[in-house]
């Protein structure tokens, strides 16, 4: 066991010193946190989930925050860490994908989208049905074009 708790420990103190190195706060509040890469060129955006539910309204909250940083800096890739995240909310989910996703393609050409999320069979699965539910609802969304993948780990959603 104390083996498993070094590596997570130090996975976790490479991943801060790689968001350290690269990246700069730019706003945070009690639900999440959204960092900006130092170089401009791509700008990527991550935008991090602390706790492990965040109600509806203040994760729209959260989310509009990256398009006002965004005005000052534009955004070429969002990396959504969602590891934190115990609860599954489906309208959050399908406002995130239908509305924020479309608007942020519009005002910035941002195409690129990548996640993080815990890798248990169950949330996997309630991600699966959620996007094939607003798949089936909105068939002709921009967001069904986007480049969006799942990353392993925070450097991988960086590099890829």
């Amino acid at each position: 066991m104390q083996n498993m708790e070094t590596l997570i420990n130090n996975d976790k103190l490479k991943e801060q010193a790689l968001m350290d190195a690269n990246f700069t706060l730019e706003y945070q509040d009690r639900w999440g946190q959204i960092y900006v890469s130092k170089k401009r060129n791509p700008t990527i955006f991550i935008c991090k989930i602390l706790t492990p539910y965040v109600l509806e309204e203040d994760f729209k909250k959260l989310i509009m925050q990256n398009a006002i940083v965004a005005q000052k800096t534009g955004c070429d890739k969002f990396i959504f860490d969602k590891r934190l995240l115990k609860t599954f909310h489906q309208p959050s989910m399908e406002w995130y994908y239908v509305h924020w996703k479309p608007l942020m393609y519009k005002e910035f050409q941002l195409k690129k989208h990548r996640k993080l999320f815990i890798m248990e069979e169950w949330w996997l699965k309630c991600i699966e049905v959620g996007r094939n539910e607003i798949y089936r609802k909105y068939p002709t969304n921009i967001c069904h074009s986007l480049d969006i993948k799942v990353s392993k780990d925070m450097e991988d959603a960086i590099n890829n």
